[in-house]
């Protein structure tokens, strides 16, 4: 697991934990529920983001690392043609 997965499910956990204490103030009466309610709801969204930001990463990365393999294989043809003609 990643930086940006643990930080991810940590934030989401948190995020639904202050939710649920949000609402157990909403049935006590409490007036504090609404910022419970509310730090839970954008902790919970900043969880998600980061894992989607993890998830786009991980695409990012594969690309590269498919786009450098096919730029060493087309290298490497090249450097075969070039060898070819230097020694005719």
């Amino acid at each position: 697991m990643n930086k940006y997965l643990r930080k991810g499910l940590r934030e989401i956990i948190i995020g639904v934990l202050l939710v649920i204490l949000g609402y157990y103030l909403m049935e006590q009466r409490s007036n504090w529920y609404k910022l419970a309610m509310l730090i839970g709801v954008i902790t919970f969204s900043i969880g998600f983001l980061t894992l989607i930001y993890r998830m786009i990463r991980k695409v990012d990365r594969n690309a590269i690392i498919e786009m450098r393999e096919e730029a060493n294989k087309e290298g490497g043809h090249k450097k075969d043609k070039e060898e070819d003609a230097e020694q005719n």
